[in-house]
């Protein structure tokens, strides 16, 4: 076949193929338009059969409604007081997230290069896990007192463990041949860490990362349900004593909205790194 017959016959396919593209190209809008309309949707319709339902078919003080907690958290911001409230579980979050994913991360690494040393340590790890947290955020009280550092270690061990099964179990799919093909021909540890080891561990990682950002949250408000004299879990933990439901629900939402955030964040980091793959 000569040169321009393999041309003449190419192009068709890659005409055919742009046009594929094309096509998905056009179709992915809408459809990305039709789901963020349908959740929408959803939420128009859950929050109206909330405020239909509050006072009529339950109590209003037991759930509030959306006018009242809408309400609440406009004096909440114009008053200036919740800011504070708002820094501080924004800090316990942040702090003992990255505590605990860089430990997670290092300990799951390690263990995971080790036999021995996962045979040895592992369990250990799995019997600490197995305790509740909120069991052992008393004894953290003790250790690091009433302030942040009690809230920030319960959150990052809530972190730690979540990011280290991540990388432990990554760490264990790494393929042995081509890690010993590698070896036999030459490669430095630095060129297995980047060539082998961080791709095979990126979905994990960043899966970890994602989860960990609601494990943290919920180490911090036991920390701060606990005892505490601020923060978001504290207001949420008053309102209640109180019998303030538009309270309980404002921190409520308030705190879903950090953490939103936080996997926000997450998602265009991950976007991101995975771009390679698309």
């Amino acid at each position: 076949m000569s040169v321009m017959q393999r041309s003449q016959t190419k192009a068709p396919a890659e005409a055919a193929d742009m046009e594929a593209g094309a096509r998905a190209r056009g179709l992915r809008v809408p459809a990305t338009a039709q789901i963020t309309l349908g959740r929408l949707a959803i939420v128009v319709v859950l929050v109206a059969a909330w405020q239909l339902c509050s006072g009529r078919v339950v109590p209003a003080y037991l759930i509030s409604s959306p006018t009242a907690v809408a309400h609440r958290l406009y004096d909440l911001f114009k008053s200036g007081d919740v800011w504070p409230d708002i820094g501080i579980t924004t800090e316990e979050l942040v702090l003992g997230y990255v505590i605990g994913m860089v430990g997670g991360i290092v300990v799951g690494v390690l263990l995971g290069s080790s036999r021995i040393a996962a045979a040895l340590i592992e369990p250990l790890l799995a019997a600490l896990n197995s305790i509740p947290k909120i069991a052992l955020a008393p004894l953290f009280l003790l250790w690091f007192g009433i302030g942040l550092g009690s809230k920030i270690a319960i959150a990052a061990m809530t972190v730690f463990f979540v990011m280290f099964y991540n990388v432990y179990m990554g760490m264990g799919t790494i393929p042995s041949g081509l890690a010993n093909t590698l070896r036999i021909m030459g490669a430095s540890r630095q060129v297995m860490v980047r060539q082998l080891v961080l791709p095979q561990l990126t979905v994990p990682i960043l899966a970890g990362l994602k989860a960990g950002v609601s494990f943290a949250m919920i180490g911090v408000v036991v920390g701060e349900f606990v005892a505490a004299n601020s923060g978001l879990g504290y207001y949420v933990r008053n309102s209640t004593d109180l019998f303030d439901s538009p309270g309980v629900y404002a921190g409520i939402i308030l705190l879903m909205l950090l953490v939103l955030i936080g996997i926000g964040l997450v998602t265009l980091l991950e976007r991101r790194l995975l771009r390679w793959r698309r």
